[in-house]
């Protein structure tokens, strides 16, 4: 039985240690097979982090859409949040880009969970699908405008 590595007995250090070796370009040093996974990793992070922005924004969407009466300044300020947040997010990440429609489909399917653990409202109330455009979510002014102030 192999005895455990850095990488499994102290993952920061493990981190520190291979980014020394890399600053030194000591190729031979490298810990290849953790290396691919933790940048695979990375990568998958930051798509969690686009469908876990969406599924907020969508959440927020879907109750001030069909719940209008409870709507209040919680939700308005959240919409424009999240909004900036995922437009930075894919400025920074633009890549990502190319699975906004797998994004969309994954953070619908939370936003409805969210929608339903906030509401009193039946799931039979939400669309089945999901009903917006990506541009339509993330512009300003879509459902919940939030271009101007809170007006209650």
């Amino acid at each position: 039985m192999d005895k455990p590595g850095l990488y499994d007995q102290d993952f920061y250090g493990w981190t520190q240690q291979q980014a020394k070796v890399l600053e030194q370009r000591l190729v031979t040093e490298l810990d290849w097979e953790h290396l691919q996974e933790e940048i695979q990793a990375l990568g998958r992070q930051e798509y969690r982090e686009l469908v876990s922005r969406l599924s907020v924004l969508l959440g927020h969407l879907l109750k001030w859409e069909y719940q209008p009466e409870q709507r209040s300044r919680s939700w308005f300020l959240t919409i424009p949040e999240q909004r900036r947040a995922i437009g930075r997010h894919l400025r920074q990440n633009p890549s990502l880009k190319s699975r906004i429609e797998e994004a969309l489909l994954d953070g619908f399917e939370a936003g409805v969970d969210l929608a339903l653990r906030e509401t009193n409202l039946p799931l039979r109330t939400f669309p089945e699908n999901y009903p917006y455009l990506f541009d339509d979510a993330i512009a300003e002014n879509f459902l919940c405008d939030t271009r101007q102030d809170w007006e209650g």
